[in-house]
């Protein structure tokens, strides 16, 4: 296990008893898999937030602070334009257009087998052709680690980008080869891309950036993914693409942003954090860490990094048998698993899937829906950005809940708008009320909360198979919602929502009863609010070293092995006082050999 000393000192700088803690990584790795559906959020969003745990009995590597470089920022700016955006910008393409696509599935079937399609089956084509990225995602999002130690981060990224190339050409031609098949193999393939994507912006990210800026770094790709589900609905309006004989153009613009990545990100540096520990390429890191951050001596910097590397390496790897036979770690499981799965049966993404039908049933006229759209996607992206202080400030537990309130008060509203529109003409705009409402409340719980309060609950040795867990709850679950409402729609017509009520009201009574508060609380603090005993948890070795009297961390792994050849030394000194015993005794001594 890593660990690290560091001197206690106190009021009058007297030195007290230094513990012993387990430092922390902050920085990205390839174990730490991001996982989200269209909520996608860097695992590191709070990355500085961690810096702030450092306790007796958890610290962290104290990094150098840098600045913001125009080549960071250029970076940035390509690696979220080209990955994070196109997420965004699949996630709600299709809604605005949903008329012409339904009747482009209508007529290729009716062409292909010679008669119209039941009901059923339409609505199972529309559910498919939308659901179908997110079975794409869920591989890509699992082959993140794969693509990041093969390709690299930044050559990762850009590799991506083909499967978005690949699905744009199949676009661009289903609506003249009158295939509904090229349409849903197209949302398969760049599904993929974008779920590798999602794991290694943030990734990329974190690594290329100071520590001092990490957090935000990693807000970037959320914020990025935001954009691109509005501006989707933006160009999707019946005045821009979203007409009939244009639409496939729309779908197939995603390779504008992948174009832009293509012919910016290679003039720019490798993560540093890779060439130098995967790649074993120390020059190459030191001259990649100098163009970001705009200084030769990054000394300090690559120091961090071989630290961050070594304690790392002793780092117990945990498996999923691990995970799920050790009964400290049952519960923070139970509670990231649920917190990924309200994420999506809570059924936000209904309203950047389905919106214009729900709009439409609520007697909005069809041409003021696609504004309507659009307002949601914009209180999502402004939210967004709002959404990352307040947690700072509040705490999780009390945004979480009081999110999931907000949640449900405006699904009923909805579910009573749906209801009385017929009696009360006002009640349609209630419903969009009710709607933007929905949205800020999961903008500030369960929008951000479930991506990193894994790293919150775990240490770093059984972080990542937890967090890739609740990685494949979630994307399964959006799959599920994402297939079943359009059928969930026809049956319960107003009632639909119910169900994500219902969810909502179950999951939020298990998270008060079991979540506590995280923020600024170390991972003993949060068990024992758990009613976890870890006091013989094989990870808690600080207890081995409390004795030490280090005077500063420095000396620590001097230090300690001084102590562990304590027995050694003794052995020698007792030997030297038997043998002057033998001299003054007046015995002769073995000759020694030189």
């Amino acid at each position: 296990m890593g660990g690290e000393a560091e001197a206690l000192v106190g009021g009058e700088g007297r030195p007290r008893r230094a513990s012993v803690a387990r430092r922390e990584s902050v920085s990205a790795s390839t174990d730490n898999v991001n996982w989200s559906g269209t909520q996608a959020h860097a695992g590191h969003i709070l990355g500085s937030g961690e810096l702030k745990k450092a306790t007796d009995e958890e610290d962290i590597i104290e990094s150098p602070k840098g600045r913001v470089t125009l080549t960071l920022v250029i970076t940035a700016a390509a690696t979220i334009f080209g990955s994070s955006f196109p997420h965004g910008w699949n996630t709600g393409v299709l809604n605005n257009p949903a008329h012409l696509i339904h009747q482009f599935l209508n007529e290729s079937y009716m062409e292909r087998f010679g008669s119209e399609p039941e009901a059923w089956k339409l609505d199972l084509l529309w559910a498919s052709s939308v659901s179908v990225y997110l079975i794409g995602g869920c591989g890509g999002a699992f082959s993140v680690g794969w693509f990041a130690n093969t390709f690299g981060r930044k050559k990762g990224l850009l590799v991506c980008h083909v499967f978005s190339y690949v699905a744009a050409v199949l676009f661009a031609f289903c609506n003249l080869a009158k295939s509904f098949e090229m349409l849903v193999l197209a949302r398969l393939i760049t599904g993929f891309g974008c779920g590798a994507g999602s794991g290694l912006v943030p990734m990329y990210l974190t690594e290329i950036a100071p520590v001092n800026i990490r957090g935000a770094m990693g807000v970037l790709h959320q914020f990025a993914l935001t954009c691109g589900i509005l501006t989707s609905q933006c160009f999707g309006l019946r005045q821009l693409l979203g007409r009939e004989a244009i639409w496939p153009i729309l779908l197939a613009f995603i390779v504008v942003p992948c174009t832009v990545s293509l012919c910016v990100l290679p003039w720019f540096p490798e993560s540093p954090r890779y060439l130098l520990v995967n790649k074993q390429q120390d020059k190459e890191a030191e001259k990649a860490l100098k163009r970001f951050r705009g200084m030769d001596d990054v000394s300090a910097d690559m120091e961090e990094m071989r630290k961050e590397n070594e304690m790392q390496k002793k780092e117990k790897k945990w498996t999923f048998g691990q995970l799920f036979k050790n009964n400290h770690l049952r519960l923070p499981l139970l509670l990231v698993s649920a917190l990924a799965m309200c994420q999506q049966l809570s059924g936000i993404n209904v309203v950047f899937y389905y919106s214009n039908g729900i709009f439409l049933s609520a007697g909005i006229p069809p041409e003021m829906v696609q504004y309507a759209n659009i307002g949601t996607g914009l209180v999502n992206v402004v939210m967004t950005g709002i959404s990352v202080p307040l947690m700072e400030k509040s705490g999780r537990r009390l945004l979480l809940l009081g999110g999931m309130v907000v949640m449900i008060v405006s699904a009923g509203g909805l579910t009573a708008a749906l209801n009385l529109h017929d009696k009360f003409t006002w009640m349609s705009y209630l419903s969009v009320v009710c709607l933007i409402v929905f949205v800020v409340g999961f903008a500030i719980g369960l929008g951000s909360i479930p991506q990193f309060i894994g790293a919150e609950l775990f240490k770093q040795g059984p972080r990542p198979p937890a967090m890739s867990f609740a990685g494949l709850l979630n994307w399964l679950c959006n799959f599920i919602v994402g297939i079943t409402f359009p059928s969930m729609q026809s049956a319960l017509k107003a009632y639909s929502f119910l169900v994500f009520i219902f969810a909502v009201v179950g999951f939020g009574i298990f998270l008060w009863w079991k979540l506590p508060e995280t923020k600024g609380q170390t991972y003993d603090e949060i068990y024992r609010r758990m009613g976890i005993d870890t006091s013989n948890d094989d990870d808690n070795n600080a207890k081995d070293f409390e004795s030490f009297p280090l005077t500063s961390k420095d000396e620590f792994v001097d230090d300690k092995e001084k102590h562990g050849d304590i027995a050694s030394s003794e052995a020698e000194k007792r030997k030297e006082e038997e043998e002057e015993e033998l001299d003054r005794n007046g015995n002769v001594r073995p000759t020694e050999v030189v």
